[in-house]
């Protein structure tokens, strides 16, 4: 006998496009889906698509991070550069 959830259910919602997919997932990883979509009144195709959306914000956030962070530097080390001009043409204080 097989055991998890295998689902067959067409995500569709926000007028997306939509697949129908298998998946399988371990026994305590499915219940805990069907509990979670019960508790949400969702369907369980939207919560892996609100998964998968949450994953991919965090990704995107994480590098967006990253890319301040580097401008910061960059930015900083630009000025320290710039300084000794500026100060050259700005009258003392």
């Amino acid at each position: 006998m097989r055991r998890g959830l295998h689902i067959h259910y067409v995500i569709d919602y926000m007028q997306m496009s939509t697949q129908r997919i298998t998946i399988t997932l371990p026994d305590r990883m499915a219940e805990k889906l069907r509990k979670e979509s019960r508790k949400r009144r969702r369907p369980v195709s939207r919560l892996v698509v609100e998964a998968l959306q949450e994953q991919e914000r965090t990704r995107i956030d994480a590098l967006m991070a990253e890319g301040y962070r580097e401008a910061s530097a960059l930015n900083k080390e630009l000025a320290e550069e710039a300084l000794p001009a500026i100060r050259e043409v700005l009258p003392p204080d």
